[in-house]
């Protein structure tokens, strides 16, 4: 592809166009994730940007301008199988240190898939280095349902009609302090569940109070990278004072239980590979990484 490239503001009426090339490229580079189960990249971005190429859109930058507590800005960059070049890559990298710096950011924190040599590639040059790892494991079919005994004191339920902000309250509890954490906003949880409320599972101690989260989620219209229905669990999350009692192998139990119970046999999850306690729980039931992401 030899025509002009230019960055430029999504219009109102390219979401499909924008959404299509994010799933695309991230199905190619890094097909663990989950956002080939239709995850919005518009909806995860506070800033976006187009690269478009001979009137097409080719390629796209997403930013989200919430410094974490180091003060880094996330990005994401995609670009079309068929037009990946290294001018266009480089464009799109430089795109999203430009657009975290308009949006106010001092540090730019590239999430760049580990078999995407095109991003990579365009990083190094821009001056970026990996500090970061975060794996997307895969539980094989063939692996057994794990079992988890009961934790004294805690009581297993799906979210309840009306509790949605309850539960976002738990979350951002929960995962403050972890790394490269950002407040969950409202309207990001209502995404997540819609049409998989059931798969939201909470653990409440004897006063009823939120102290663990598990959502399970089960989307067979999509494939697993193993091509087995999409499934995945995430916000697999526990209250810093309950830490360290069983309570996170129990609900990822539960979790698992569940999927499989709705018809999933391989499953799916991300982790910081950074952190060995979540880590190391994930491996001992059989999860294995499937791909990576640098950051």
């Amino acid at each position: 592809m030899t025509g002009v490239a230019r960055l430029r503001a999504a219009g109102p009426d390219e979401a499909d166009a924008v959404q299509a090339v994010w799933e695309s490229s991230n199905a190619e580079d890094d097909p663990a994730s989950w956002s080939r189960g239709g995850w919005s990249v518009i909806g995860w971005a506070t800033h976006t940007r187009v690269l478009e190429v001979d009137h097409r859109v080719v390629g796209v930058v997403a930013v989200r301008a919430e410094p974490a507590p180091d003060q880094a800005m996330p990005a994401r960059v995609a670009l079309d199988i068929s037009t990946r070049q290294p001018r266009l890559a480089q464009k799109l990298v430089r795109g999203a240190v430009e657009l975290i710096r308009e949006a106010g950011g001092v540090r730019v924190r590239l999430f760049v898939p580990s078999r995407a040599e095109w991003t990579q590639t365009a990083a190094r040059a821009a001056g970026f280095e990996p500090v970061r790892m975060v794996a997307h494991m895969l539980l094989p079919a063939s692996a057994p349902t794990p079992q988890a005994g009961p934790v004294a004191g805690l009581h297993l339920r799906p979210i309840r009609p009306g509790e949605d902000r309850r539960v976002l309250a738990a979350l951002n509890r929960n995962w403050a302090g972890t790394w490269n954490f950002v407040s969950i906003p409202y309207e990001m949880l209502k995404e997540d569940l819609e049409g998989q409320r059931e798969g939201m599972l909470l653990g409440l101690d004897d006063a009823d109070q939120i102290i663990a989260t598990c959502h399970a989620v089960y989307a067979p219209s999509g494939q697993n990278p193993d091509g087995n229905p999409r499934a995945w669990i995430s916000n697999l999350t526990v209250d810093p004072g309950h830490r360290e009692r069983g309570i996170a192998r129990f609900m990822l139990a539960a979790g698992i239980a569940h999927l499989r119970e709705r018809g999933a046999s391989s499953i799916t999850l991300g982790v910081d590979a950074n952190n060995p306690a979540p880590f190391r729980l994930y491996q001992s039931v059989g999860f294995q990484i499937s791909t990576s992401t640098e950051a």
